[in-house]
């Protein structure tokens, strides 16, 4: 008897001493939305290390208050999980003027203000040196920048600007020259040159037609060195966790970047990596040549792959024509651009990449992309079987309920586009018919579809709540709505950007929701999305970052208060 009570004093004592275990860091007098479940709330949370020690209300939470925990008092401030941008193109930032700078050009507002850029630019670096620019977006323009108005900023330089969807460039005339682009030109297999007239190219250059602007005759500038570059990766990651962004997807990783990589983890920088390397490398992942050891910071998340063109470019390949007159035969008979691979070798490389134990991110806009991408799926599984899989379809955005029931079947994860508010005029052509299952979220909801929202930068801004707006409201800035039947509430949103992403790289019982045991991976706003009106989200703003229990980003605009709990003095602005 006498040992069974010692052993039950033992147990009794463990658990006390588990329950009163202090907190690194409480939360008080907050609005938590947990995520655990929909409309679950909590006033207050404790984070001991790198986990979520406790949540619930301040009762609760004041039994984890240390004289060693850091508390600061949320005044009613909202806390939400930690965004995980899913797919994006990290790229380093460097002061614009250097030669090897890529300009921004999402925000020009005008062809003359694009002119006025790059003749700016020109004056900087020697005649012959490529400029490079992205992001240009034809409608904020008002029309496209041709290889003529290109040629009003510089004939002396090579001129190459790349539309905001990624997938379409313009260049000037001498850019053309030097790579042999003329009237003899023909269109490659999965691309295409816009064409004067006469059957000129006329500087507007489609998917894979780009590739045929890489002539070594194109001076281009030298590179920066390696500290150079790593320091521009740590100025955009820095940017992304002012943002609320916790966890990122790079969905094309080369092995250049791995370096870069493993020299940020190294230096703990406080970011988690998820590396989806690009296809091109699939045999130096498959040979163990690119490896990463499994860690919760930076890891392999899978190979990401092509199977179609662009959404907002206009080239994704469809069942039905465009709904706009095709202006090389005057009728309404434009599909789209095809894919460079036929069924048969789609077939062949998802098989490739499903036997060897990878996760699929493959990249396909257009119904007959996203329909050939679920077969060769559907194909490999047949030959070999593999359960939770979970390969995904990057952005998937027209589809239609024949294609989102075999996405659920499969164990597809749809990872949806959601940039109609910066877009959304790009997407018009599409027609009212199929812009109801464009970037289908509600359907997928309704569905019990797992899926991610994503920014696919520098497609689309990177900042989370804008993103989220775009989800909610599907509004152009036009105030033109866009799928109305597909808009989906903020709470929803908010759980596709942080469970739903989770879920995409196996880490759903890791990260993803406020909750004990998982990863103190925290945003601080400064308003509820939940309450806030629609039309409002995108101006949220972020005050606090947590990352594995640490405050990596603070503007100093919590605890103006002093707050004293059983004894443990909380200062506003100090020691953070």
């Amino acid at each position: 008897m006498k040992p069974f009570f010692l052993l039950a004093i033992g147990l009794l004592f463990s658990i006390q001493k588990c329950i009163c275990q202090s907190a690194d860091l409480v939360f008080l007098h907050g609005q938590i939305i947990t995520l655990h479940s929909k409309g679950d709330r909590a006033n207050a949370v404790a984070i001991a290390g790198d986990r979520i020690l406790a949540v619930g209300n301040e009762e609760t939470i004041n039994k984890f208050i240390g004289t060693k925990t850091k508390v600061i008092d949320l005044e009613g401030r909202t806390i939400v999980p930690g965004f995980n941008d899913v797919h994006q193109h990290p790229a380093p930032v460097y002061d614009w003027a250097k030669s090897y700078a890529v300009l921004r050009l999402d925000t020009v507002s005008s062809m003359k203000g694009l002119i006025r850029l790059l003749l700016k630019k020109a004056e900087l670096i020697p005649k012959g040196m490529l400029i490079r620019g992205v992001g240009y977006n034809e409608f904020r323009l008002g029309g496209q920048p041709t290889r003529d108005i290109l040629d009003k900023a510089s004939q002396d330089h090579p001129i190459l600007i790349t539309h905001a969807s990624g997938h379409v460039s313009a260049a000037n005339s001498l850019m053309l020259q030097l790579n042999g682009i003329d009237k003899n030109t023909h269109d490659p297999v999965g691309g295409a040159f816009e064409r004067d007239p006469n059957g000129v190219p006329d500087g507007i250059v489609k998917e894979s037609a780009r590739g045929l602007l890489s002539s070594g005759k194109v001076l281009k500038p030298g590179q920066p060195g390696f500290e150079e570059e790593l320091a521009g990766y740590r100025i955009y990651f820095n940017a992304l966790l002012a943002s609320g962004i916790t966890s990122i997807g790079d969905c094309w990783t080369t092995p250049q970047k791995v370096k870069i990589y493993q020299a940020l983890r190294k230096e703990n920088f406080p970011l988690r990596f998820n590396l989806y390397i690009g296809v091109d490398y699939l045999d130096q992942v498959i040979s163990g040549a690119i490896h990463l050891p499994p860690s919760p910071w930076l890891r392999i998340g899978g190979i990401k792959m092509f199977h179609g063109n662009s959404l907002s470019g206009k080239t994704c390949w469809l069942y039905e024509p465009y709904d706009t007159v095709n202006p090389a035969t005057g009728k309404r008979d434009y599909y789209g651009i095809p894919p460079e691979r036929n069924q048969k070798q789609l077939d062949s490389l998802v098989l490739k990449i499903h036997r060897a134990g990878l996760q699929i991110a493959c990249h396909s806009n257009g119904d007959r992309e996203i329909d050939m991408m679920i077969l060769a799926i559907e194909n490999a599984q047949k030959q070999y079987y593999r359960s939770n899989a979970r390969h995904r379809i990057e952005h998937c955005s027209i589809t239609n309920q024949n294609i989102l029931e075999k996405i659920k079947k499969d164990s597809i994860i749809p990872v949806f586009h959601c940039y109609i508010n910066e877009l959304g005029n790009q997407l018009l052509v599409y027609g009212a018919e199929r812009l109801s299952m464009i970037m289908p979220t509600k359907s997928a909801e309704e569905l019990g579809i797992p899926y991610a929202l994503h920014s696919d930068y520098p497609i689309s801004r990177y900042e989370p709540m804008i993103r989220i707006s775009g989800a909610v409201n599907r509004m152009t800035k036009d105030a033109v709505l866009i799928g109305a039947n597909q808009r989906i509430d903020a709470e929803e949103a908010i759980r596709a950007y942080t469970v739903g992403g989770a879920y995409t790289s196996f880490e759903e019982n890791q990260k993803g929701r406020i909750m004990i045991g998982q990863y103190a991976d925290l945003v601080v706003l400064d308003h509820d999305p939940v309450t806030t009106k629609a039309v409002e989200i995108d101006k949220i703003k972020v005050l606090m970052t947590i990352v594995g229990g640490r405050i990596v980003y603070d503007t100093h605009e919590l605890g103006k208060k002093e707050l004293a709990v059983h004894g443990n003095p909380f200062i506003s602005k100090s020691g953070f």
